[in-house]
C-alpha cells in the first residue's frame, strides 16, 4: 500500500477525509477539514533516522498546518505522527532541530529525529492522540 492510500484509509476509519489541496505548494498538498498537511514519509528500512524539511517548502508555521510523518518499515507504511508545525519551534535537540543557514537562508530547514529514544516522546503526536483534534475542528 502506498503512503497516500494508507493515510486515506486511516483518516476514513475516523470519519475524516484526506483531500488534495488545490492551492497546495510543494509538500503542502493535502487537507483534512480546515487543516493543511505536509506529507513526509520516512523510510526506516534504510539508515535514515532523521528527515529535513526546507523552511521554504513548509512556509510559515501555524496552528492549522501539520507535518504528517509516516514511518515506512519493510517497504510499507506502518504508522504516522501528526505534528503541529508550531511544535517545530520548540527546538530542543531531542526531536526537533532548527537548522538555520545564515549564508544561504533557502537551505534552512527543520529536522525531525526518530530513534528508540525519541519514539516515546513522539507518542503524543501519534495519530491516535491527534486525530481527535481534527474532529473538533470540523
Amino acid at each position: 500500500m502506498d503512503v497516500i492510500n494508507f493515510l486515506k484509509s486511516k483518516f476514513k476509519k475516523s470519519d475524516l477525509e484526506l483531500l488534495n489541496n488545490p492551492n497546495g505548494r510543494a509538500g503542502v498538498d493535502f487537507l483534512v477539514g480546515d487543516c493543511q498537511l505536509y506529507l513526509q514519509p520516512m523510510n526506516l528500512d534504510e539508515t535514515q533516522r532523521s528527515i529535513k524539511i526546507l523552511k521554504e517548502d513548509l512556509g510559515k508555521l501555524r496552528s492549522d498546518l501539520f507535518v504528517v510523518l509516516v514511518l515506512v518499515i519493510d517497504k510499507e507504511p506502518r504508522g504516522f505522527y501528526l505534528i503541529p508545525s508550531t511544535e517545530l519551534e520548540q527546538s530542543n535537540g531531542d526531536i526537533f532541530i532548527d537548522n538555520n543557514v545564515n549564508l544561504m537562508p533557502r537551505l534552512s530547514n527543520w529536522e525531525i529525529k526518530v530513534s528508540s529514544y525519541t519514539i516515546p516522546k513522539l507518542a503524543r503526536y501519534s495519530s491516535d492522540h491527534v486525530i481527535d483534534e481534527f474532529k473538533h475542528r470540523q
